[in-house]
């Protein structure tokens, strides 16, 4: 009884998501919000749906690939090039960055509270005056090696 109350309530925290952002919930939508949610991994669409797959979900690669485009566009998830140009996914909703390991590829969060104070406004005052541009958000990209490789 408790683990289904939780699998209600983590439904319901998907829909709300969906529906705040003006979008409908889809079981595939819910799927991959929950796969991202609960891993600290950052999928390719590729890998994400091998994984779903794997989970017994019976969903299509295109599927996939749509209701990522459709949730990266509402905000709901962080898209990114790792070093090797591969498109990433990222669904975790608290402000972080990237540590990316220049050995084996892999990559982890580090919280934004976790570091000193980082104050994009310059970052982003300096890129506007000087290109034109508007920027959006700043964000930070740390390379080095983990300690798995060290």
């Amino acid at each position: 009884m408790g683990v289904e109350m939780a699998k209600a309530k983590e439904r319901e925290s998907y829909r709300s998501k969906l529906k705040a952002m003006g979008l409908r919930h889809t079981l595939p939508r819910e799927q991959i919000l929950a796969y991202l949610d609960s891993k600290n991994t950052h999928p390719t669409p590729e890998e994400l749906y091998l994984g779903l797959k794997k989970k017994g979900y019976n969903i299509g690669l295109s599927t996939v690939y749509l209701n990522l485009q459709v949730l990266r566009e509402a905000g709901l998830l962080w898209e990114f090039k790792d070093q090797k140009g591969n498109t990433r996914y990222d669904g975790f909703s608290e402000r972080h960055h990237h540590l990316f390991c220049l050995q084996c590829g892999s990559i982890e969060d580090v919280l934004d509270k976790d570091l000193p104070a980082f104050d994009t406004a310059p970052i982003k005052q300096a890129i506007e005056a000087k290109k034109g541009w508007f920027v959006e958000e700043a964000r930070l990209e740390i390379r080095g090696i983990c300690t798995e490789c060290q």
